[in-house]
């Protein structure tokens, strides 16, 4: 489940957005002029996104490596 909200009213009510996103594991996204700009998402989906870019990340280095010992 996600809601939009703008970031003057997350201001205002961030106790309940981040207990929505903690116990409901809910998103909520922030919106500036009309557009998503950032979210408040559990913290276990944080963590397993990072966890993802350090995998791609890892990949991307042993190719590069695996590239040069080649000579390419």
């Amino acid at each position: 489940m996600s809601e939009d909200m703008t970031v003057s009213q997350a201001r205002a009510d961030l106790g309940a957005v981040t207990a929505r996103a903690e116990y409901g594991s809910e998103t909520t996204y922030l919106t500036k002029h009309g557009h998503r700009a950032a979210a408040v998402v559990p913290a276990a989906a944080a963590e397993l996104l990072e966890q993802l870019e350090d995998l791609i990340d890892e990949r991307a280095v042993r190719k590069a490596l695996a590239s040069l010992r080649s000579g390419d």
